[in-house]
């Protein structure tokens, strides 16, 4: 598995890069993110890398970091969703949108080619309970900010989220409470807590 490429960017097109490593050209089908971040043709550039293998193609895709290539890899575990779909999710939309997708079925002011209300909603029921999904071992983790349950069912949720993608559960709490104490007084619900905490952890 190719899960890693640094070379020199040869060309940009689009949504896809060439990328020469050691005399190979790789061809990336990269996202939205890399296509916003990428140096100038001749730089050093290295790129988070997927290899998706079909019988009669190799197709690598690109990502900004481990939790896009996640994401990614998540959309493709769902049924009729193909890793081109994926790709193309990923160009439209930030790793916080699809997060927003998966918890309220919507994309807010997002228009993704070929994903309409059903699919979206098809993606937000196969992924929901991988992404918050609430584990036996972490149901008394979160203590409430002012015993009020519906501040704990966020929190609980946002840490979880964190967790199942990738973060140690002190440094999930750590990143939650953060939030909240930056942001005192506003009640915020699962998906502005875990937009907040993921643009926190983008500051740090």
């Amino acid at each position: 598995m190719i899960s890693l490429l640094k070379g020199t960017l040869i060309s940009k097109a689009g949504n896809a890069i060439i990328l020469d490593v050691n005399g190979v050209g790789f061809s990336v089908h990269v996202s939205g993110k890399v296509r916003d971040n990428l140096p100038a043709a001749g730089e050093t550039f290295s790129v988070i890398t997927y290899l998706d293998v079909k019988e009669n193609s190799l197709m690598l895709f690109g990502f900004h970091d481990e939790r896009e290539r996640e994401m990614f890899k998540m959309l493709i575990s769902v049924s009729g969703i193909s890793a081109k779909t994926a790709h193309t999710i990923l160009v439209h939309a930030s790793f916080e949108d699809i997060l927003g997708l998966i918890a309220n079925k919507t994309f807010t002011g997002i228009k993704i080619p070929g994903i309409g209300p059903k699919k979206i909603e098809m993606i937000s029921l196969a992924l929901k309970d991988k992404v918050f999904k609430i584990n036996a071992d972490i149901g008394g983790i979160m203590e409430s900010a002012a015993g009020n349950r519906d501040t704990d069912v966020p929190r609980l949720e946002a840490l979880t989220a964190l967790m199942n993608l990738g973060y140690q559960r002190a440094d999930a709490e750590k990143i939650i409470r953060e939030v909240l104490k930056n942001n005192p007084g506003e009640n915020l619900g699962t998906e502005d807590l875990i937009k907040k905490s993921l643009n926190f952890i983008s500051r740090v």
